[in-house]
């Protein structure tokens, strides 16, 4: 064929064009006329061509211009470079669906679903997980702003993520989400302290840091899963091992008491102020009557890395503190949950920091206002009625400060308890009231008719003498009728009650 295939190649072409059998090959110059003539009669439509053209019926070869620029530009483009288009266009209608909010939400609800069943392979899953990690929204939050790279929380995926029991992978997930909230507060101190879980299961097992990664390289894979005694049962995904002197402290708790499965041990400067000072915690604020009747103190006696130290930590938390302030060395915090124990260690750190700023503004205790007992007992109960409508203590706020780090592209993996911030659309905003008739529908419907048989009773509610002449008057045979004269002052007191009624 010819670079341009709407010019005829061969005689039958060209025979088949035309409808003129193509001249023989001649060196004459009247062949060479009539091969001319036959191609220029080739190029022009016929007259059943331009109707066909016009009945709809005619060839697409019919509607090509050979002399359009924008034509020939198509020809001469590659095959490469018309593949490649065609690819572009594929690519941006992809990108409207994968962007859409319709589509996240819908794929958001699919992978909540499939964790809490547990219905879906781990391949499947791990697929649709990162399918919402690469479409996760990377929202402009105060935490966002404090962080130029972020790495992911949950980073359990296909054979890693299967290893665990999907109860453990959730542990995971939430106390790696633990440790990058206290380095984001600024409670961190390097390597050091910890923030341990009881593991669900018959087995005395825990997840705890490990010893040489800093609070926000912390992940759900880098945990260390050990036993009672500090031995290393799951090492993680890192090289690092456990600070046997840091679980000293963990371990006495979590023997001493099987309703704490979190702890958080920090050595904020806040929390050591208030733990060195005689008059202990104070009741300045809300936050403090949380958590007043639940804290204990231990006095020092070194770093605790010796066994010999359990037993009077065992006696100094007892059998009811969540709140164990350690003396010239920092502070542990419980809970049954981690929600628990986050947010008691955000109620006791604000509780400190509100009681130093209070007692630098007083010049000393002896200057500060303290509330009375009344207040006080009232302000603790208020705190115990927490967490009602559903919610466990700490469990909506602590809900709250995982949307603020997925949000800011941390990847939790937190399965939320309310994914759908926003109510439905078929629930009413407001509670339906009966609609007020207007004030002529109100006038209507006091007729003479009713107003008689209505009477003692509007009379009674408007004036008392009136009523009581009224009532005086003796009925009719029938019981009901009244007598003319009590009839029309009813009538009266109705009608001059009904102009003083406001209008509505």
């Amino acid at each position: 064929r010819c670079p341009y295939y709407h010019l005829p190649s061969n005689r039958a072409q060209l025979t088949l064009a035309t409808g003129n059998p193509m001249p023989k090959k001649s060196n004459s110059a009247a062949a060479s006329a009539a091969a001319a003539a036959a191609i220029k009669s080739s190029k022009a439509p016929s007259a059943a061509g331009k109707a066909g053209a016009a009945n709809g019926d005619a060839k697409f070869i019919d509607s090509i211009d050979p002399e359009d620029p924008e034509y020939q530009r198509q020809l001469m483009r590659p095959a490469e470079i018309k593949e490649d288009l065609t690819l572009m266009e594929q690519r941006k209608r992809v990108s409207l669906i994968l962007n859409s909010e319709a589509f996240r939400r819908e794929l958001e609800e699919i992978v909540q679903s499939q964790l809490k069943t547990g219905g879906a392979q781990p391949a499947s899953l791990d697929a649709l997980r990162q399918l919402s990690d690469l479409l996760a929204p990377s929202a402009s939050s105060s935490v966002a702003a404090a962080t130029t790279s972020v790495l992911p929380v949950n980073d359990l995926r296909g054979g890693d993520a299967a290893a665990y029991q999907p109860e453990e992978r959730l542990l995971r997930c939430k106390l790696a989400a633990v440790y990058r909230l206290v380095d984001l507060h600024g409670w961190s101190e390097g390597i050091y302290n910890h923030v341990t879980a009881r593991v669900e299961g018959a087995s005395e097992h825990f997840l705890i840091n490990p010893f040489g990664l800093e609070y926000r390289e912390i992940t759900a894979g880098s945990l260390v899963k050990i036993d009672l005694a500090g031995d290393i049962v799951d090492r993680g995904c890192t090289v690092f091992g456990v600070n046997k002197a840091g679980w000293v402290l963990h371990s006495a708790i979590h023997s001493a008491r099987p309703d704490i499965r979190a702890i958080v041990h920090l050595h904020s400067n806040e929390a050591l102020a208030v733990a060195n000072s005689r008059c202990g915690l104070l009741p300045l604020c809300p936050e403090a009557l949380a958590i007043m009747d639940e804290v204990a103190f231990h006095d020092f006696h070194g770093i605790v890395s010796d066994e010999s130290e359990r037993p009077a930590l065992i006696e100094s938390i007892g059998q009811k503190a969540t709140v164990l302030l350690l003396r010239h060395h920092g502070v542990c915090v419980c809970g049954a949950t981690l929600e628990e124990a986050w947010r008691r260690t955000e109620l006791l750190m604000t509780a400190a920091r509100i009681q130093l700023e209070s007692l630098r503004a007083a010049g000393g205790p002896d200057n500060l206002w303290l509330p009375s007992e009344a207040a006080v007992a009232a302000g603790k109960a208020a705190a115990a009625r927490s967490g009602a409508n559903g919610w466990s203590f700490g469990q909506l706020e602590f809900e709250a400060a995982m949307r603020e780090l997925d949000g800011a592209g941390y990847r939790t993996g937190y399965v939320y308890k309310e994914p759908r911030l926003r109510a439905p659309e078929d629930r009413p905003r407001k509670p339906q009231q009966p609609p007020t008739p207007p004030p002529e529908e109100e006038e209507a419907v006091a007729a003479p008719a009713e107003d008689e048989a209505n009477a003692p009773e509007t009379a009674q509610a408007a004036e008392p003498d009136p009523v009581e002449s009224a009532k005086e008057e003796p009925v009719g045979e029938s019981g009901t009728e009244q007598s003319q004269p009590a009839a029309e002052e009813a009538e009266k007191l109705n009608f001059d009650q009904s102009e003083q009624q406001p209008e509505v």
